[in-house]
């Protein structure tokens, strides 16, 4: 039976349970587990997967309220819930017949995803087949959720050049993996992995073009807005009753730009979306800004929210980068 779901549920879990810890969640992995977990018994960790298939279905606004939401009580329990989303989301769709992954909402299992490195030429890690086996062979510079999901699912190019996707299992004894030291989400089990692994064909997810990772890109311009906007939020909640005038310009600025998403979610073109997703990085920077300055001093404390929050717009900027979002946002700033 697929799990029931409502926005104002979320948010009064996230209001209650994330949000007085969520200093805590940034600094100690085993609470971040915590909560993953508890969106996980609650089937909260399928918002695209089909409801045929134990998912929530919601629609593509939908999903955007509620990754904002996350982003709002935590950058880093939305930065690694929305890894396993993606995975349920892809697998749901190109792998729906297999019964081993029926429990993706209820992180029945946790999976991971290993997709960054196909942005760069040529890709660190190669993919080619043995007879009747995956063999998987090179670097990830970027991996996230390290000791929290049982499985990740990997890309790598064929020599042919399309784009082969296989999972593998966390526990593999072929994983060599060195811990990444960063500056925000570091309690997120990001690392940086050498394999060299051979598979058996069941391991195949699917092979999908060599385009696939671009097409994804373009398609997904305006999704990671969600966590621009998210955190945006949150730190406006941080402004105090002297700052009433700055708060006020700010929340009208973030409800216009708010609608003005939703209204092209899966209709903008990409340079509408790639508008929009500049607007929303440099809305959020803003927003940060305006918390450090509100707390002053106190903004440098680790225990401070303002300083999380300062981070984490460091950490949502980067956030599936692109060659043209990173062209068009400096010269946004260049003016």
């Amino acid at each position: 039976m697929a799990p029931r779901f409502d926005l104002q549920d979320l948010q009064a879990w996230l209001t209650a349970e994330v949000q007085p810890q969520a200093e805590r969640i940034d600094q100690d992995p085993v609470v971040l587990a915590q909560v993953l977990q508890a969106m996980g018994d609650r089937g909260w960790l399928g918002f695209s997967v089909p409801a045929c298939e134990e998912g929530l279905a919601l629609s593509p606004v939908e999903v955007w309220q509620a990754q904002a939401a996350i982003a709002s009580a935590s950058g880093a329990l939305a930065f690694l819930q929305t890894q396993h989303q993606s995975a349920a989301s892809f697998l749901s769709k190109h792998q729906p017949s297999d019964r081993r992954l029926s429990g993706l909402s209820y992180g029945r299992p946790t999976v991971g995803i290993g997709f960054s490195h196909l942005r760069r030429s040529p890709s660190p890690l190669q993919a080619s087949w043995h007879k009747d086996h995956i063999v998987l062979s090179g670097e990830l510079p970027w991996l996230t959720g390290w000791g929290f999901f049982e499985e990740f699912l990997i890309a790598a190019p064929l020599p042919e050049g399309q784009t082969l996707f296989a999972l593998i299992p966390a526990q593999a004894p072929e994983w060599k993996v060195s811990p990444l030291a960063l500056a925000a989400m570091g309690t997120t089990g990001t690392v940086a992995a050498q394999l060299i692994i051979t598979l058996p064909r069941d391991r195949l997810v699917t092979i999908l073009p060599a385009t696939w990772i671009r097409d994804r890109d373009r398609q997904g311009t305006l999704s990671p807005s969600a966590f621009a906007c998210g955190l945006a939020r949150a730190c406006l909640g941080l402004l105090t009753a002297r700052d009433a005038d700055c708060r006020e310009v700010l929340t009208a600025q973030l409800g216009q730009l708010e609608q003005a998403i939703a209204q092209a979610l899966g209709q903008a073109d990409f340079r509408e979306a790639l508008s929009l997703r500049i607007q929303a990085l440099t809305l959020m920077h803003r927003c940060t800004q305006a918390a450090v300055f509100s707390a002053a001093g106190a903004a440098n404390s680790l225990q401070n929210p303002a300083q999380r929050l300062y981070r984490e717009a460091l950490a949502f900027s980067v956030l599936g980068l692109t060659t043209e979002l990173r062209q068009e946002y400096l010269s946004a700033i260049a003016g």
